[in-house]
């Protein structure tokens, strides 16, 4: 009998047969030993195999994958046809029980875990899957629907490293000691379903009368209202005119140095007259003050705060960020992604010395200051709760080989591992007080006096330093002069700061001890909240603009906040708690039926607000080029991995139709509103075979029962 291995992706199943071979013996593919090398250097080829054949086996153990989710709820119509029209969904429609049902297009990969699961020659299953909710929520989904019985351990790494891997396998747990995380998961699977989709088509009929799909969730509509509140808030500002007055005063030693009055000034003239009152006077100091200040380097990465930081050093989108930390991680370079922990276990503290004294190939500060485990910046058992902070792991990669993304990454993950080890930076903070009269002006400096952990990132302050005086010193006064001072409206989101607003529902938070407390209560999750942001540009709601991807809330996604009579939903706190109860589900403090009983009472409200509204949408086309031949829903212009194309906004609901890129053409809006309009386009031009070899000019021709466009060269 032998031991199935159930891991989330094909990569990761081979990294496990790779870094494995001490506990769970060798493993072949096609007749080649799989090793940590050959998985490294033919990553794709070796993917591409083990999808072919669907699992590796030897004497003891069959490791086999998953590709992500698998399995998905019902969607509303796959309980009664009927539902495929929105408006015939009952206002008390919640399932009971839930049903699920493979993927479209996922069936092969389900079928042949199926059969592995229910074989005769496999005794026990081992979820390998991410360690986390959602990685349990994978496997215990596709465990459920193949009504698979045998008994389950639970394999929960941190890295995919050799070291690792032995660990996790001789630590391994019954799949029962995670139920509370399993019951977790599925509870966020169903409210998602409640509040998400199930939602979204009652708030489409009441609100557009069925005209235009309007997406609603728990979390995204949230963060679209905090999006539409400070674009509100931009609209309605008038710019302000206030005056300040600044002296500008001379030692003894002939320094000069100025000071801005405390109290602002509505009238000029106002501040005219009090400059011109004080212009002969002298200057006395009152207050000298200096302080020296320490900086601290920013703690190691957890997911949110390494979005947020390559979103403003690199405007790379959160989505990409993790693409990048999922993939260093599946290749064992960097520790588990999707965490939420800034520090490390005195557990790991021996890996985290053994991988400092590796980086410094890579980056040549790692020798400059060596790491100390009683460092409480870094190692905090009482900080860490599922996994440890992002930190390289030992397997140093071949920086060649990385993607450009994966390559900035890494990078950045090294050098705060490094810069944490560091002392502090120290500033000489002064502060004068100079009166006039008894009129006090004040004037603040700011000199680097130790570089500290700035030298990792070559960080170079401004000196602004103030003259050394003492207190009752007399200075002279060369001149006092009035300065015209506009305010400014709120600054609108960027990808990085709306990251920082879901973690922390909007409170300002500065101390790092409070962020991690916060975390809890944030909207979504550091392995979310890079899916929301992607949703709600997806959706047509929000856009971005400029280097820095200002967040704009788009006319649908105003319009939305502003009929919505859903207050619940539009507020972040409310949406934290949520998220708050739902962690304490995970720790077993709630139970599933106390958690579903509140999701149940929010949709319930939320129907009978959408049912007393009379306001309703006046659908406009918001950037559509014309309507879906499916399922009648606005088709938009949208961003892809792989480029532009043209997708339909009902897509969340199962809609799947899409204009491609055909022969390395993408249409027009113009000539893609036609193509949905009459069916075909005229004559094309710019086709290129694979080779970048031209074609001749054709049509764009559409099926409007099937939704397949194709080329008509005739």
């Amino acid at each position: 009998m032998k031991k199935l291995i159930v891991a989330e992706k094909p990569k990761v199943a081979l990294m496990l047969a790779a870094n494995g071979r001490k506990i769970l013996g060798d493993f072949k593919l096609n007749g080649k030993l799989i090793t940590k090398d050959n998985v490294l250097k033919e990553t794709k080829q070796l993917e591409q195999q083990i999808k072919r054949v669907g699992f590796v086996e030897n004497n003891e153990y069959i490791i086999s994958f998953a590709q992500g989710h698998l399995v998905e709820l019902y969607q509303a119509y796959d309980y009664d046809q009927s539902y495929k029209n929105w408006r015939n969904i009952p206002d008390n429609f919640i399932p009971n029980p839930f049903k699920t049902k493979v993927i479209k297009g996922k069936e092969g990969m389900f079928n042949n875990l199926e059969k592995l699961m229910k074989s005769t020659n496999v005794s026990e299953i081992i979820n390998a899957c991410d360690s986390d909710r959602e990685g349990n929520s994978i496997f215990s989904i596709i465990y459920t629907q193949a009504n698979c019985r045998k008994p389950v351990k639970r394999l929960w790494t941190d890295e995919h490293t050799e070291k690792d891997i032995i660990k996790a396998f001789n630590e391994m747990k019954d799949g029962s000691y995670y139920e509370n995380l399993t019951t977790a998961g599925y509870c966020r699977m169903t409210s998602d379903w409640i509040l998400g989709a199930l939602l979204t088509a009652k708030a489409t009929v009441e609100l557009s009368g069925g005209k235009e799909i309007l997406n609603v969730g728990r979390v995204q509509t949230a963060v679209l209202s905090e999006i539409v509140r400070i674009e509100e808030l931009n609209k309605n500002f008038k710019s302000q005119k206030y005056y300040q007055v600044v002296a500008k005063f001379k030692t003894k030693e002939g320094t000069v140095y100025e000071g801005v009055y405390e109290e602002n000034f509505d009238d000029p003239k106002k501040a005219d007259d009090f400059g011109n009152v004080l212009k002969n006077k002298v200057g006395k100091i009152n207050n000298y003050n200096v302080e020296n200040k320490n900086n601290y380097s920013p703690p190691l990465f957890d997911q949110t705060s390494l979005a947020i930081y390559m979103a403003k050093i690199a405007s790379l989108d959160p989505d990409k960020t993790l693409d990048a930390t999922q993939s260093l991680y599946e290749s064992g370079h960097t520790t588990y992604p999707r965490t939420a922990s800034n520090y490390i276990t005195k557990s790991k503290a021996d890996d985290f010395a053994e991988m400092y004294s590796k980086i410094a190939s890579i980056n040549p500060f790692a020798k400059k200051h060596s790491f100390n485990k009683n460092n409480k910046r870094i190692v905090d058992d009482s900080k860490v709760s599922s996994h440890p902070a992002i930190i390289p792991t030992a397997e140093l990669p071949l920086l060649s080989r990385l993607s450009f993304d994966e390559k900035m990454v890494y990078e950045e993950i090294v050098k705060r591992a490094i810069s944490v080890n560091f002392p502090a930076a120290t500033d000489r903070h002064q502060t004068i007080l100079t009166g006039i009269d008894g009129f006090l002006f004040k004037s603040t400096g700011k000199k680097e006096i130790e570089q500290g952990w700035r030298e990792v990132y070559s960080i170079i302050t401004n000196d602004t330093s103030l003259p050394e005086v003492k207190n009752n010193e007399e200075v002279s006064i060369i001149g006092i002069e009035k300065k015209e001072v506009k305010t400014q409206p709120p600054k609108r989101y960027t990808i990085a700061t709306i990251i920082e607003f879901m973690e922390s529902c909007g409170r300002k938070i500065k101390d790092e001890d409070m962020r991690q407390l916060m975390k809890e209560k944030g909207i979504g999750t550091g392995a979310t909240r890079a899916n929301i942001l992607k949703g709600l540009q997806d959706h047509g709601y929000a856009t971005t603009k400029g280097k820095s991807k200002t967040l704009y809330p788009t006319e649908k996604g105003e319009r939305l906040i502003n009929i919505l009579p859903v207050d619940e939903l539009k507020n972040a706190e409310f949406t934290g708690e949520m998220e708050f109860k739902l962690s304490k589900v995970e720790k077993g403090q709630v139970s599933k039926d106390e958690y579903m009983k509140d999701v149940v009472a929010l949709y319930n409200t939320s129907i009978s607000k959408l049912k007393k509204t009379d306001a309703k949408i006046v659908t406009k086309s918001n950037g559509s080029v014309g309507k879906c031949p499916l399922c009648e829903s606005d088709i938009v212009k949208r961003k892809g991995k792989f480029g532009d194309f043209y997708g339909c906004t009902g897509w969340n609901n199962g809609c799947k139709f899409t204009i491609n890129k055909v022969c390395g053409k993408l249409l027009t809006e113009n000539q893609a509103s036609i193509l949905l309009e009459k069916g075909e386009t005229a004559r094309v031009s710019g086709l290129k075979k694979k080779d970048g070899s031209k074609l001749p000019s054709a049509k764009f021709v559409l099926n409007k029962q099937t939704g397949e466009v194709t080329l008509d060269f005739n």
